[in-house]
């Protein structure tokens, strides 16, 4: 009943324009040909299980789908698309993503789906409306440009590494790192002949793979939620980009 993991096996045509789901694309001013700085974002483990709710298609959530899940033996706290959500709605208010410098933001769920978000995606701001936007781009594959510029949203074949340009460097954040930061003095010090590619977790619980982390800092005494640790990204280089 849930989730398409093997979504890379259909037959469904991915470039179906006809019935694939549209976005007005968020303005952005073009790349600048001379500035190399620019960012990523991998969101790991990410909570967008789909599931038919009676006949709907739709992504669990504990607020409407708590006795759905408690009949199919789930903890409904397991599922917190609400995350996923608000680090996206982060990211793509910043002055960062607005000023043209985010590259992509990249979800990997915890499922194993990857998806690829391009910087003038327009996130819906309620999570209703977010889980709705979601559950299409699960069936459809892809949710394209109001106008035909392109695909704003689109599944994408693992690794996330392929996805990435040569000369990154992937930084994990994690709570549990002993190598604790500042991030204003650490993207000061950043390599920018590399390309930063943020990687944050965006469950509620546990840790991000490490396995292809470059780099894992601690940005805090505390635990953080993804928002806030994104938020604290985008503020660092903001500041050192001197983005106003």
């Amino acid at each position: 009943m849930t989730a398409l993991s093997g979504w890379h096996h259909s037959t469904r045509d991915q470039d179906d324009h006809d019935s694939m789901p549209q976005l007005p694309p968020i303005p952005l001013p073009p790349r600048s040909h001379n500035s190399k700085h620019g960012v990523y974002f991998i969101l790991e483990k990410a909570s967008l299980v789909a599931a038919y709710v009676g006949k709907k298609y739709q992504i669990l959530n504990p607020d409407e789908h708590a006795n759905f899940l408690r009949r199919k033996n789930m903890n409904p706290y397991d599922f917190r698309p609400d995350i996923v959500h608000e680090a996206l709605l982060q990211i793509m208010s910043s002055r960062l993503c607005l000023s043209g410098r985010l590259r992509a933001v990249f979800i990997r769920t915890d499922e194993g789906i990857l998806i690829k978000v391009e910087p003038q995606t327009q996130i819906p701001k309620t999570l209703g409306s977010f889980c709705n936007m979601m559950a299409e781009l699960l069936q459809k594959f892809s949710i394209k440009s109001k106008g035909g510029h392109g695909k704003l949203l689109k599944l994408i074949q693992n690794p996330v590494t392929d996805h990435l340009p040569a000369n990154s460097r992937k930084i994990g954040l994690s709570f549990s790192s002993p190598k604790a930061v500042q991030l204003r003095d650490y993207v000061t010090e950043a390599n920018f002949d590399e390309n930063l590619v943020f990687v944050v977790g965006a469950m509620a619980h546990g840790k991000i793979d490490v396995d292809n982390i470059d780099d894992l800092i601690s940005v805090s005494g505390y635990p953080l939620s993804a928002g806030t640790c994104l938020r604290r990204i985008c503020i660092a280089l903001e500041r050192h980009w001197k983005i106003q």
